[in-house]
C-alpha cells in the first residue's frame, strides 16, 4: 500500500485547499471509497488529478510520494 498525499480543493482551476493529508491507498478507487464516507455521492462528482494530470482509470496503481487532488466538479444554478 503507498502512502500517498491527498489534497481536496474547491474548484480544479483554484489553489484553494479544503483539505491536506496523507492517507494509505493502493489505488485511485480506494481514494474514491474514502470520500464517499465524507462526501455524498449524489452531491458531488469528483475531478482527479494523479502527479497533475487527469485520471479517469480507477483501479491506477499508486506508489509511495504520489500526490492526488481532488476538485469537487459542481454544476451551477
Amino acid at each position: 500500500m503507498a502512502e500517498i498525499k491527498l489534497r481536496i480543493v474547491g474548484f480544479p482551476q483554484k489553489a484553494d485547499i479544503l483539505h491536506e493529508s496523507t492517507m494509505k491507498a493502493e489505488n485511485i478507487r480506494e481514494i474514491i471509497q474514502h470520500l464517499e464516507t465524507k462526501y455524498p455521492p449524489d452531491y458531488y462528482s469528483f475531478a482527479i488529478f494523479l502527479n497533475g494530470t487527469s485520471v479517469d482509470d480507477k483501479s491506477r496503481s499508486l506508489r509511495d510520494g504520489d500526490e492526488v487532488v481532488v476538485a469537487a466538479v459542481m454544476s451551477g444554478g
